[in-house]
């Protein structure tokens, strides 16, 4: 076994030993990362990713050792050796991913999840309305901020969101400022990008699209997608997305309850509500 099939194979014990201990946002996203150059084999991004993890390794094992909540420090140090081995042997030519060119993985059972931030509740609620209206069922949706559309009692979202890796699952990011500085968000969307899950991103009308926060996250921010404005843009993007779905969930809907669907979701948007 070469040192990227080893990287392959140790990245699910790699990420609940760190995952347990911390949730720091910038090293949830070399994580992350990590998982998609995994998967791409992409030796330059699993060169970078595992350089942050093993910088963090270096600057908080001590932390770690002596903290009396810790009891799985073993797995912490492993951890930091294969770390450490993999960086120092892996070769370009070892990343070969596994998955022949042209296979895809079987899926199935999809769901939509709504990554977003209490703060934006007014966008969340009228993509509920929208996404429901086109036929999705209450379990078939994601969205925290509804009491039809919550996790199972005692589950957390990471919990959940892992047990769905053989599923279909598609995330709408309702990207804002506020989102970016909540850590829970971010850990959420890296938590859904763990599944390798396909995703369109949606913005309030007043995102900065200039923060630097915003591109140093794991998704693709150069994937743009609807802001919610009320513009012809924004219509032809929800339409897009409209597509997308009833595609996902083998879904038909006639042309004038799309445009009652659509009317609506522009209303409920206005900023004047």
């Amino acid at each position: 076994m070469n040192n990227f099939q080893r990287l392959s194979v140790e990245y699910d014990g790699i990420y609940g030993t760190i995952d347990d201990y911390t949730s720091d946002a910038n090293l949830m996203n070399y994580l992350f990362k990590l998982k998609e150059a995994i998967s791409n084999a992409d030796y330059d991004t699993i060169m970078y990713t595992l350089s942050g993890i093993d910088k963090w390794y270096d600057e908080n094992i001590g932390a770690i050792s002596s903290s009396v909540y810790i009891c799985n420090l073993a797995s912490h140090q492993k951890n930091m050796r294969l770390i450490k081995e993999i960086l120092s042997g892996l070769k370009e030519d070892e990343c070969v991913s596994a998955t022949p060119a042209g296979i895809d993985t079987i899926k199935t059972d999809s769901v939509i999840f709504i990554s977003h931030k209490s703060d934006d509740k007014k966008y969340g609620d009228a993509l509920e309305r929208f996404i429901t209206g086109l036929g999705v069922k209450d379990n078939q949706l994601v969205y925290t901020s509804h009491p039809l559309h919550k996790i199972p009692l005692d589950a957390s979202i990471y919990e959940y969101l892992r047990s769905h890796i053989n599923s279909t699952l598609f995330m709408i990011i309702l990207w804002s400022d506020k989102y970016l500085e909540s850590p829970a968000c971010l850990n959420e969307m890296g938590a859904a990008w763990v599944t390798q899950t396909d995703y369109t991103n949606i913005y309030v009308p007043s995102f900065s699209f200039g923060n630097p926060k915003y591109h140093e996250c794991a998704v693709d921010t150069k994937k743009m997608g609807a802001v919610l404005n009320g513009d012809e843009h924004c219509k032809a993007n929800m339409i897009e997305l409209k597509n997308k779905i009833e595609e996902l969930f083998n879904l038909k809907n006639d042309e004038a309850k799309v445009t009652f669907l659509l009317d609506r979701f522009i209303d409920e948007i206005k900023e004047d509500k």
